[in-house]
């Protein structure tokens, strides 16, 4: 089993709270905030002493963290479950479980974490916290392994300025910013990360073949940002 597979119920279980729910940011397989309170859920197919450590990290800047494992209905919980939940337990962490059932699933909170809560990161912190705000669609499943296919808020606003060039050909900074591009929309141009945009003179930007593929990848996100442009 794929640990992105435990993303998907557990984001629906989590937006059915009033949760906004982002996947793969920073190095949490889930992080979702409400009202400012911030949970991070890490991933993974069996505990382990690395996903203890993973979690324990997460408390210096998450309210409540989590770890999640996968089940199914008829599967016999081990006896080392009690194990697991008594260590959680001193170290004020909370354990999910997602039950794969026939046709569905289903997750049990088998504890919530305790109010051992470190936050001695507030960057940290506000860094993700920026990071969920900052995408406008959730695009990456928690749990992915390695770098490829994450898309982050700084990748999405590269793809807002992608397709408004698609459409307007060749544009400054400033003239985007004005229908509402993004504040860092010169930078993000200028430095150019994947290769999207090319300078067709001094302050002025166009689409690069490369830039138009890669629209292609993202289509709902581009359509979404197409669709503002037109209004």
């Amino acid at each position: 089993m794929m640990e992105t597979k435990l993303y998907p119920p557990l984001k629906y279980w989590l937006e059915k709270q009033g949760y906004t729910v982002r996947g793969e940011v920073g190095r949490c397989d889930i992080a979702a905030v409400k009202g400012g309170h911030l949970i991070v859920i890490e991933l993974k197919k069996r505990a382990s002493m690395g996903l203890l450590a993973q979690a324990i990290e997460r408390q210096e800047y998450a309210d409540a963290v989590y770890i999640a494992l996968p089940a199914t209905s008829g599967q016999k919980r081990p006896p080392s479950i009690k194990n697991l939940r008594q260590l959680l337990r001193r170290l004020g962490i909370g354990l999910v479980l997602v039950v794969f059932l026939n046709r569905s699933t289903r997750v049990e909170i088998l504890m919530h974490p305790g109010n051992t809560v470190l936050l001695r990161r507030p960057k940290k912190r506000a860094v993700i916290l920026r990071e969920i705000s900052g995408r406008d669609m959730d695009l990456t499943p928690g749990g992915l392994a390695g770098g490829p296919g994450r898309v982050s808020a700084y990748r999405q606003r590269a793809v807002r300025l992608a397709s408004w060039l698609s459409v307007l050909g060749e544009s400054t900074p400033a003239a985007l910013k004005e229908i509402g591009a993004p504040e860092d929309t010169g930078s993000i141009l200028a430095a150019n990360l994947y290769g999207w945009f090319f300078r067709v003179r001094r302050g002025v930007y166009r689409l690069h073949d490369a830039g138009a593929s890669a629209l292609s990848e993202v289509p709902e996100l581009s359509e979404k940002y197409l669709g503002e442009l037109r209004r």
